[in-house]
């Protein structure tokens, strides 16, 4: 393959404004490009009204980055927090139990004093972003690796800002390494649950309706972010009180139309818009059916066990939504992909990059030789990657190997003299939601899946002696004594005592061997697609450069990947039609929550009291003209994971939704995005309103909230 040209000259390249269509995850500081175009789709915002530093009141004062893996909105001036209840789930379950069942009925904090701490849990307002491409390159062309230049810009830069104070700052490389991005942001880690409605709202329809429409899911929740008094971040205290924030976003209740302009501001994780074409085949037709299958093998496993009993469902319901997410996605990325003809329009444009390369006078050719190698070394990787995915699917599934993680840990921690209150606290935990029996059952059949595949093409890496030696040595990792000889744990239990029972149990070292085998496997892969890497940067900028001299066929929209970076994103309101005979209006109503209703089902049952307020249309001011009451709705904004909890603005900035989720149509968005077929879902806040005021009684918190006029 043909040497690129320096890093430097890259970087050089790459640094040309691309305004392309309204299409992509635009960075915040991207607003006043992309203005005329939001503008003529009839925004009536200017663009500082979406992004400026220092705290003046502009969008992305109030959006936060919550947890780290999902989206906040600030909806009042006392640090109110909005998200999804599945952002929140993970909170709303640890405070649950058979006795205060918030999964199930709900939890609404009636004073300040009745709102729940989080361990762990924390937000990060973004205080700045700005693109540092031309402070890192000309580092890394004087020698200095990556790493060091990056480390050595983000250490100037975070001069003015002390971590003792809450600051915090990264540099993330985009567009495949030719360009990067300083965030800088301020972190607050006293969050505490307010609200949650009973799962029946915040996850109704659950996975029968999970990535589809039409939806009638109140996915929502409500936390607080608390400061120390003088107003900075502080870890949990009694004394710490509620954030006073300047500016809260303002709710609208006027709700939509359809071809109304939206934008939706979050943390979007991860998307793959620019892959070769012989890579996105390959991940539609080799990996993640293999991942579908897997999954689905341990989720029919548990759903067997949640449905009869309800302590099993509180234990492995946060479990079973994390692992069916994806599962859904992957079904619904290959049936859209194909439905779209995706492969045949990334081919085309794949083309007119190769065309155009081919007619430049520096580096003539350079992307048909890129692309005739990917295809090459995608074919090479095919079965080492494969082998990685299997490991990927088991090794986290696999929760006998997660107690034997953390038997490690307690023994290691013994050993070293160290205290061990924590590591029992986590073994603790790690029991709480642990029903031995399932995992035996869950985990055997996925292994023997693994073991099949590895018997059947051995390229792929998998560990089958280390298997077949277990079995003779110990019965294997299956054998039903072993999980019943498990050592009980408290914090009551002597030490010495508990530590040697872990120590001596037969299951002890099977992370320790797991790992092992796990990153001589993954190990295997570094070296070859940390070359392939290499040649997506010289693609990436290929790509860059054909738009940017809107070569023919080209399409001018380039945006940077998702990276879990702030974003903004802008469309229309909308519904559509993503079949024959299949037509999806832009909005549903409480009516289709009736509709659904199917009572003592664990899906789609309703609180009575709930049920009749919906059956007496007891709507009040959240209802629409029509007077029916609005609960979801549907636009054209490009979204992922990490945009879960995002806010949707209308064209005044006002916030009109709560996204939550895309259509099972258009998830194929993080390989191929188009308007025509590909929508983001979001809650109505007139429906979040409508739970929070008329159905839960929680006036105060309606008192706090800022509403249009």
């Amino acid at each position: 393959m043909r040497k690129y040209t320096s890093i430097f000259t890259v970087a050089a390249l790459a640094a040309f404004s691309f305004n392309g269509l309204g299409q992509g995850m635009w960075f915040p500081e991207d607003a006043a490009a992309q203005y005329d175009k939001m503008k003529t789709m009839g925004m009536k915002m200017s663009w500082s009204d979406i992004y400026s530093e220092g705290g003046s009141g502009s969008l992305n004062d109030a959006v936060v980055h919550f947890g780290g893996f999902c989206t906040g909105e600030v909806i009042s001036n006392q640090g109110l927090v909005l998200t999804n209840h599945h952002c929140g789930f993970d909170a709303i379950q640890t405070h649950s139990s058979l006795e205060n069942n918030y999964l199930k009925d709900g939890f609404w904090a009636e004073t300040f004093a009745n709102e729940k701490p989080n361990p762990g849990l924390y937000v990060d307002f973004i205080i700045k972003m700005e693109n540092v491409s031309w402070e890192v390159f000309p580092l890394i062309a004087q020698g200095k690796s990556e790493r060091e230049a990056i480390a050595e810009v983000l250490e100037t830069k975070m001069a003015a800002y002390p971590s003792k104070e809450g600051y915090i700052g990264h540099i993330d490389p985009t567009y495949a390494g030719n360009d990067y991005e300083l965030t800088i942001a301020r972190r607050y880690s006293d969050v505490r649950l307010v609200g949650a409605p009973p799962s029946a709202v915040g996850k109704y329809g659950a996975d029968t309706d999970n990535w589809v429409f039409p939806r009638h899911t109140g996915d929502f929740s409500l936390f607080r972010i608390y400061t120390a008094p003088d107003g900075s971040p502080a870890e949990y205290s009694a004394n710490n009180v509620p954030m006073q924030v300047k500016n809260p976003l303002v709710v609208s209740l006027k709700g939509t139309e359809e071809g109304d302009f939206s934008l939706i501001y979050g943390f979007p994780g991860r998307t793959t818009s620019y892959l070769p074409v012989s890579e996105v085949a390959q991940q539609l037709e080799i990996m993640l059916p293999v991942r579908v299958a897997m999954r689905d093998l341990v989720l029919s496993t548990w759903d067997s066990a949640m449905r009869v009993d309800p302590a099993v469902k509180i234990q492995y319901a946060s479990k079973y939504a994390s692992v069916s997410n994806g599962w859904k996605k992957w079904i619904g990325q290959i049936e859209g992909m194909e439905a779209a003809h995706g492969l045949d329009t990334l081919s085309k444009r794949e083309a007119a990059i190769v065309a155009w390369s081919a007619k430049q006078m520096r580096n003539q050719g350079l992307a048909g030789e890129l692309v005739s190698t990917f295809a090459t070394q995608n074919s090479a990787l095919e079965n080492d990657r494969l082998g990685l995915v299997y490991w990927q699917e088991v090794l986290p599934r696999w929760e006998l190997a997660t107690w034997s993680r953390l038997a490690q840990d307690l023994v290691n921690t013994y050993d070293k003299g160290a205290g061990c209150g924590p590591a029992i606290a986590a073994l603790i935990d790690f029991h709480k939601d642990f029903v031995p029996e399932l995992d035996r059952r869950a985990s055997k059949r996925l292994v023997a899946a693994w073991r099949a595949a590895g018997e059947e093409k051995p390229a792929l890496g998998v560990p089958l002696e280390y298997f077949a030696e277990t079995e003779a040595f110990i019965q294997g990792y299956f054998n039903p004594e072993l999980y019943k000889s498990l050592p009980t744990v408290s914090n009551d239990a002597e030490v010495a005592a508990l530590v040697a029972a872990h120590r001596n149990h037969l299951a002890f070292s099977l992370w320790p061997d797991l790992l092992a085998m796990y990153r001589a496997h993954s190990g295997n892969l570094r070296e070859p697609e940390l070359e392939y890497a290499a040649g997506m940067k010289a693609w990436m900028n290929e790509r860059m450069l054909a738009a940017n001299e809107n070569g023919e066929g080209i399409n001018a929209n380039i945006a940077s990947d998702a990276n879990s970076t702030l974003r903004f994103a802008y469309g229309r309101v909308g519904g559509l039609s993503p079949k024959d005979g299949v037509t999806y209006k832009h909005y549903t109503t409480a009516d289709g929550i009736l509709d659904k209703y199917i009572p003592g089902d664990y899906e789609f049952d309703l609180p009575e009291d709930l049920r009749l307020k919906l059956e007496a249309r007891d709507y009040g001011v959240y209802a629409n003209a029509a007077g029916e009451l609005p609960v979801c709705f549907l636009a054209a904004n490009h979204t992922s994971g990490g945009n879960s909890g995002s806010p949707v603005f209308n064209s005044k900035g006002e916030l009109i939704g709560l996204n939550f989720d895309r259509i099972w149509e258009g998830t194929m968005s993080d390989f191929y995005f188009t308007p025509e077929r590909c929508r983001n879902i979001m809650v109505d806040l007139r429906y979040v309103m409508w739970v929070v005021d008329v159905y839960a009684g929680a006036d105060r918190l309606i008192q706090e909230i800022k509403f249009s006029k």
